[in-house]
């Protein structure tokens, strides 16, 4: 057993800091498979994992992996209790409290600084969940699988700013006097009072706000645009382009009542709402996937297999599952 923790812990540093194989991944996870232990440690670091990517402590990031790898060598005779309160550096502390809602679970972080003066809330949703947060102000966002939102205890006070890591339904209440400021992958989205969806997980090229109802003005790499309802802005992080296009607007909200909505969205896009709305490693095997695309709803009370059954189509693939893990190849 020893010895496997000895490999978990290296894997796991691998997986953090980007540099793992495609062989470790397949080690990694068969751990994570055969395990209770350690799916439980792999879930910690991943919603850990998430808060690096939290636009407004960028001047954190380096401590807190540096907290990441040193938790890998700290796990082994120690109780999930003692290691969340381990980490003192740059903050007194973090009091992590699971809160048990009807759709989910959510990790809710308080960051205190070293006068005891709470800076920040932030809330962590694990895959396979969605939860609602009511912010002070009665504005409510509902957080999709595998997101992180965070917004400053003196939120309302002077500023309405919050901080998006993943997707999540906005209604905003109206204050004309406090602008309501989004920052999520690149883009700053401003509104006053409005609806919208707002997508903007790590691993995806692209940040997209789809405008439900009012108005909203969306800046990223020096451009703005200005959304009517039925509209939505695209900034590629990758090439720094921002526009707009026209979109029904409801759609990309259809998550939030237990479905997901596509539109001539590639399979490898899909694949990864799976994984997040499902709690599942899906790994493919085929070189033919990259050139599918699919255009259709998916029902999220649909098993796994039905789901795989509904999108395959021409029944292409064979979807292989064993526990979490799934591997998609060629029939």
């Amino acid at each position: 057993m020893q010895d496997k923790d000895i490999l978990f812990e290296e894997l796991m540093s691998n997986y953090i800091s980007g540099s793992i194989t495609d062989e470790e991944k397949v080690s990694l996870f068969a751990l994570v498979e055969e395990s209770d232990l350690y799916r439980g440690r792999y879930n910690e670091m991943v919603k850990l994992y998430a808060l690096l990517h939290i636009p407004a402590f960028e001047s954190q990031k380096e401590t807190r992996y540096a907290y990441l790898k040193e938790w890998l060598h700290l796990t082994s005779g120690v109780t999930f209790r003692r290691r969340w309160f381990i980490y003192t550096r740059n903050v007194a502390v973090i009091l992590l409290l699971m809160v048990s809602v009807s759709i989910g679970s959510i990790f809710i972080y308080n960051e205190l600084d070293e006068s005891g003066e709470q800076l920040y809330n932030e809330m962590a949703v694990p895959l396979g969940s969605q939860t609602k947060v009511v912010l002070p102000d009665g504005s409510t966002v509902v957080l999709n699988s595998g997101s992180v939102l965070k917004y400053p205890l003196s939120y309302g006070k002077k500023e309405r700013n919050v901080y998006l890591v993943g997707e999540g339904y906005f209604e905003v209440a109206k204050n004309v006097e406090k602008v309501f400021q989004v920052y999520a992958g690149g883009m700053q989205v401003r509104v006053t009072g409005t609806t919208f969806n707002l997508r903007s997980y790590p691993e995806d090229s692209e940040t997209e706000v789809a405008l439900i109802n009012g108005g909203v003005d969306v800046l990223a790499n020096n451009k703005q645009v200005r959304l009517k309802p039925d509209e939505k802005a695209i900034y590629n992080r990758e090439t720094g382009a921002l526009y707009s296009e026209t979109t029904e607007s409801h759609k990309s909200s259809l998550w939030t009542t237990g479905r997901l909505s596509f539109v001539n969205a590639s399979f490898l896009d899909i694949l990864k709402d799976i994984e997040r709305k499902y709690n599942v490693k899906i790994w493919v095997e085929s070189d033919k996937v990259a050139n599918e695309y699919f255009t259709g709803s998916i029902n999220l009370t649909m098993s796994l297999q039905e789901v795989f059954n509904f999108i395959d189509v021409d029944k292409k693939y064979r979807f292989e599952q064993s526990g979490s893990v799934i591997m998609l190849k060629d029939r």
